[in-house]
């Protein structure tokens, strides 16, 4: 089970106050590593660390409180400098503890190793960050069937004569403090054909909100629009996750299958990103 889908299954389990029952053993269970990183052009490295429990443990606040790891030791080198990573609290994730750089700045076409040691266990994972790629254009427009929402559409400068990957993160600043993966924001460039094909950058789903999830945007919003670069491993990845949650029956249960990994020794993604930020006014930017 990947770490977005077990989070949520255990918050789901807190809140309403029931009880994990399964008609299966897991004997010999072993713990395992989970890796959530990235490293942005321009931006220090992030690294989330979790760990797998097994299927049919009992939920309650202790178990929650142990899904996060706190004391790893989180190295990133890109082949000449070495940096550990330092853990702090930050309430914008969940769990809220990740491991942040400060002095290694990501850079386009640099390699970066991450190496995780903790309780006796060490995991690797190793990526490239793209040459970031602007965007040949974006516009927003009305929903045809609503007065009150409007689109996001993005227009994709891809090279035909090579294999990309890209994806869509967004920032709906009054409202959010980080940025969310775009809903169904995976883009293979065997789908773009041309500049000319209009693609749609649906708002990012925070899956700890409550409230009614809407794709679109309201006229007072201003969105910050992440187009990312990445290389096939991310993009594996988080289409492998986008297709679980959104052809699952309940996404509280998308798979019992692990995702794809690049993480040896664990589970999970460490990804490099060329980013390009895109700031959007609705109100102001509207056609």
């Amino acid at each position: 089970m990947n770490r977005h889908s077990f989070i949520l299954l255990l918050l789901f389990v807190l809140l309403t106050g029931c009880q994990v029952k399964w008609d299966f053993e897991i004997e010999d269970f072993e713990p395992q590593i989970v890796v959530d990183g990235w490293i942005e052009s321009g931006n220090v490295a992030t690294v989330c660390l979790t760990q797998t429990r097994s299927l049919n443990s009992n939920v309650d606040s202790m178990t929650l409180a142990e899904i996060p790891i706190r004391w790893a030791k989180v190295t990133v080198s890109d082949g000449e400098t070495t940096e550990v990573l330092t853990g702090t609290l930050d309430t914008n994730y969940v769990p809220s503890f990740i491991y942040r750089g400060n002095l290694l700045i990501g850079e386009p076409g640099k390699t970066y190793t991450l190496t995780v040691e903790y309780s006796g266990h060490t995991v690797t994972a190793s990526t490239t960050i793209p040459q970031p790629v602007p965007l040949a254009d974006i516009q927003v427009s009305r929903c045809p069937d609503s007065d009150s929402l409007y689109q996001i559409n993005a227009y994709i400068d891809d090279n035909p004569t090579e294999k990309n990957f890209y994806k869509f993160f967004t920032r709906v600043t009054h409202e959010e403090k980080r940025f969310y993966a775009s809903f169904l924001g995976n883009i293979d460039d065997a789908a773009i054909g041309n500049s000319k094909l209009p693609i749609p950058v649906y708002r990012g789903k925070n899956f700890i909100q409550s409230s009614k999830f809407i794709p679109y945007y309201h006229l007072e919003d201003t969105v910050l629009v992440k187009f990312a670069h990445l290389p096939q491993h991310g993009f594996d990845f988080w289409n492998g996750y986008e297709n679980e949650v959104t052809n699952g029956q309940n996404p509280l249960f998308p798979s019992n299958t692990n995702l794809k990994s690049n993480i040896l020794g664990g589970l999970g993604i460490w990804c490099g990103y060329g980013v390009s930020l895109y700031p959007i006014v609705i109100a102001r930017d509207v056609q």
